[in-house]
């Protein structure tokens, strides 16, 4: 027991005793016109947030969750469930911002696995302008990530309005941007 505590420890916080199988590695319609996609790359630690460009009709914008360092949490567009996903191999539009939240490991880490253990596999959610107040069945990228984190205690939407956008969460006053790849 001893020697299991002692290489969880040093494994470090974000994968100390988890692990995930991501569910699949696609593009979708979002990253259609993208010109240069680049790796999304690994985190820090559990909790951690991307941003990347997308457009659908208009851009927009995507984020995910990382549910360990290696796994991101998202809900990659229409046509497609939300999923586990491989951060090391994930190509997104650039540049791609790596963000924490500016809160307790463990508030991270309970975002983290409310997003990893109860919002995968919801299918694509279409209606932005209210996606904080139409319930959970359906979820976009933006409104996967602030779900889990408002689950934790945090507020991630920077204007509070009826629905949460990539732009509000990578502005709200709770994320810090450690990390650009272009």
């Amino acid at each position: 027991m001893a020697g299991t505590a002692m290489a969880g420890l040093l494994a470090g916080p974000a994968q100390a005793t988890e692990t995930a199988a991501p569910d699949s590695d696609f593009s979708t319609a979002s990253d259609a016109d993208c010109t240069r996609k680049v790796k999304v790359g690994n985190s820090r630690y559990k909790g951690d947030i991307f941003h990347s460009y997308a457009k659908t009709v208009v851009p927009h914008n995507h984020v995910g969750i990382f549910y360990t360092t290696k796994t991101i949490v998202e809900a990659p567009g229409p046509k497609s469930r939300s999923q586990a996903r491989t951060a090391a191999t994930l190509n997104k539009c650039g540049p791609v911002y790596k963000m924490y939240v500016k809160a307790k490991q463990t508030t991270r880490n309970k975002a983290a696995n409310y997003a990893y253990n109860d919002l995968r596999g919801r299918f694509y959610d279409l209606d932005f302008n209210k996606n904080k107040v139409n319930g959970s069945i359906f979820l976009n990228c933006s409104e996967l990530v602030w779900r889990a984190y408002k689950t934790a205690g945090i507020e991630l939407d920077s204007n509070g309005g009826t629905g949460v956008y990539p732009n509000d969460i990578k502005n709200d006053g709770s994320t810090v941007v450690y990390s650009t790849r272009r």
